[in-house]
């Protein structure tokens, strides 16, 4: 009997990962220097399922962006 546990990852999108810069030159309404603070901050306000760091360059996932976005927003409601 052969028992075959296999874990999958979800795939991974690397057209949906951009630099800060790119990020902010897409959506105008974020700066660099108000993105560089969430990642400052990361670890308190659960940005950092957002980023991801390869070496010393952070990438930021433009979904998880919008659902982290959207996250602080619906927050925002219940206080």
């Amino acid at each position: 009997m052969h028992i075959h546990n296999e874990y999958k990852q979800p795939s991974l999108n690397v057209d949906d990962y951009v630099t800060i810069r790119q990020l902010t030159t897409t959506n105008p309404a974020f700066t660099e220097g108000g993105i560089r603070a969430l990642i400052f901050r990361a670890k308190y306000n659960s940005f950092n399922s957002c980023i991801r760091r390869i070496g010393r360059k952070i990438l930021i996932s433009k979904s998880a962006f919008s659902r982290c976005i959207k996250r602080a927003k619906e927050e925002d409601k219940v206080e």
